[in-house]
């Protein structure tokens, strides 16, 4: 009989424990980020790294030393946040953000 009664009180208990937590997290939906926005560079001794916040893609171009223009790849971001980085064989002169479409 006791048995019986402390597994009734355990059902009893889980189901108002489950309907609490459910509506709890209601509320209005957070908007999606768009475009990308936060974007930076930093150049260190022979390389470059830039990034950006949000959501679309983009690279980056690094003016080096001696004239030559190197180029990072592409990131692709969703509400998020990446990186990219391109080395020079001398010292990096400037670098800017390329945003893709």
């Amino acid at each position: 009989m006791r048995t019986l009664l402390v597994a009734a009180l355990m059902l009893a208990t889980a189901g108002v424990a489950s309907a609490q937590s459910v509506s709890v997290h209601a509320g209005p939906a957070v908007p999606r980020d768009s475009g990308l926005h936060d974007c930076g560079t930093r150049l260190d001794a022979t390389s470059a790294l830039g990034w950006c916040h949000g959501t679309g893609g983009f690279s980056m171009d690094v003016l080096c030393a001696d004239g030559s223009i190197e180029h990072s790849g592409t990131v692709f971001i969703r509400d998020g946040y990446g990186l990219v980085s391109a080395s020079c064989f001398n010292r990096p002169q400037a670098a800017r953000i390329v945003m893709k479409s």
